[in-house]
């Protein structure tokens, strides 16, 4: 059933093993995968307090850059406190599959996205206890009027033609040297694995063009109040989310979406007070291995459907959640293990009312980095409604009991890593009958701050309602961006 997923890995998986190396040497084998870590996970320890092995957790040392050794006097006098970054770029996708259209249906054939985009990065950092950072993006997309707006719904231009939004922007203060404390638009990542979400809970994704974007480019950030202390090894964290934000999904009118009339309305809880978000966590960093402990009461970013209480019809609705997890790393020469689990109550369900519902997670992964500038990667997860009801099966609900999902990842750098080719794909049932998507993209750097990237993604049919109907989305894409 995933004849073409198939074709890919293993025509990628060629290139990969034949342009390798012999293993590399054991010296630097735990912190090369150690290493190969810092940008995936959200706890840490301290800037300057950090061991040989803090790489293994993302915390706020990426957000203080502090320099591996003093900058000389002279230098640190002139580095400015205000720093100005961001990145200007180019964008087009090409659908490849679609037939024509019927009747009055819009035509996706063709040039499917021909975007501008800007992202602007102030920060502000004083060399005192404090510091600040701001961030806003905005794109325009000119397909729209290219292929001409009438042939589009107001729905897909509202939320695909363009968008201005401000990203991460928060103050961050350290009253101690051992207590951190960070307000406003944050991303927090929670748990191990870069290709399923399992703790990973805080921040809703944008999934508006499923399978273009890794996870990590898709959270969106959430205004928040976090608190962080610091004890040898040990990071307890706490967090208060003040906004309440859902995942953004594609729409009525869009080719990913998958029905065929508009959705409900969606009830939005309103931000703060008794509808603010709690979450905790307790990480450790240790010689070859971490683990973190978390813990949530949040909203649910799958929506269930219940009556409209004014009158017939129905309203979409996100139920109060409690959760519960953990995530564990170990590395073992140039293999890297990962475990995540995690246990929520509350789900609710249309078809059930006045029940409601617990369900349990758990991912496997492995890691492999023993060939050179090569990493290969798969995760398996299974979701496990817990006293499932047949009923649950029926429309609008459409759940399963127990959902499977296995991703694989393949990594290859050439020329001095100014090339990087990666193959993705993320699959939903044991063979794909639930969904899947390949992608197969290359990032190439021209030169340095200038970079173009490119790929194909490769979209499955499947039961799960998200799937459903978008076979023939296949999708070729290019992109140049400039870093500043």
């Amino acid at each position: 059933m995933i004849k073409r997923i198939g074709i890919f890995m293993a025509a990628v998986l060629t290139v990969v093993l034949l342009s390798t190396t012999p293993l590399v040497a054991a010296d630097g084998k735990i912190e090369k995968i150690m290493d190969g870590f810092e940008s995936h996970n959200s706890s840490g320890t301290r800037d300057g307090e950090a061991s040989e092995e803090s790489g293994v957790l993302e915390g706020f040392d990426e957000e203080y850059d502090t320099p591996a050794s003093p900058l000389p006097p002279t230098e640190a006098a002139a580095a400015s406190p205000i720093s100005l970054d961001g990145f200007f770029k180019v964008g087009s996708t090409v659908n490849v599959s679609h037939d024509a259209p019927e009747n009055t249906q819009t035509d996706w054939r063709g040039i499917s996205r021909l975007r501008t985009e800007l992202q602007l990065e102030v920060g502000i950092k004083p060399g005192g206890r404090w510091q600040a950072f701001a961030s806003g993006k905005g794109f325009y997309d000119a397909a729209y009027r290219l292929n001409g707006r009438g042939d589009y719904t107001d729905a897909v231009l509202d939320e695909y033609e363009d968008e201005v939004e401000l990203r991460e922007a928060y103050l961050l203060i350290s009253p101690g040297s051992r207590l951190d404390i960070k307000a406003g638009r944050q991303i927090v990542v929670w748990g191990k694995s870069d290709n399923i979400r399992i703790t990973d809970v805080l921040n809703p994704l944008d999934l508006r063009e499923p399978g273009l974007t890794d996870i990590e480019d898709l959270r969106l950030p959430v205004a928040m109040t976090r608190v962080d202390l610091y004890a040898g090894d040990w990071n307890l964290t706490g967090i208060a989310l003040h906004e309440i934000r859902f995942n953004k999904l594609p729409v009525y009118g869009h080719d990913f979406f998958t029905g065929s009339v508009h959705l409900p309305p969606e009830e939005i809880p309103s931000d703060g007070g008794g509808n603010t978000e709690w979450a905790f966590s307790l990480s450790g960093v240790f010689s070859g291995w971490d683990m973190a402990l978390y813990a949530a009461r949040i909203f649910d970013d799958d929506s269930h459907f219940e009556p409209c209480p004014a009158g017939p019809g129905l309203i979409i609705k996100h139920a109060r959640l409690s959760m519960a997890g953990l995530a564990w790393n170990i590395a073992l020469g140039n293999w890297l293990l990962k475990t995540e689990a995690a246990y929520f109550d509350g789900l609710l369900f249309f078809n059930t009312p006045g029940r409601d519902y617990t369900r349990t997670d758990a991912l496997l992964g492995i890691e492999y980095s023993g060939f050179s500038e090569t990493v290969l990667s798969l995760d398996a997860a299974i979701r496990h409604l817990n006293n499932y009801d047949d009923v649950l099966k029926n429309s609008p609900d459409l759940a399963d009991g127990t959902q499977f999902q296995w991703a694989f990842r393949a990594e290859k750098n050439f020329l001095n890593d100014t090339l990087s080719v990666t193959l993705l794909a993320s699959v939903y049932g044991a063979y794909g009958e639930d969904g899947a998507f390949t992608r197969l993209s290359a990032n190439y750097d021209i030169i340095d701050g200038v970079e173009v990237s490119g790929g194909v993604v490769l979209y499955q049919d499947g039961d799960l309602p998200q799937f459903q109907k978008i076979g023939d989305n296949d999708r070729l894409f290019m992109e140049i961006k400039w870093s500043f």
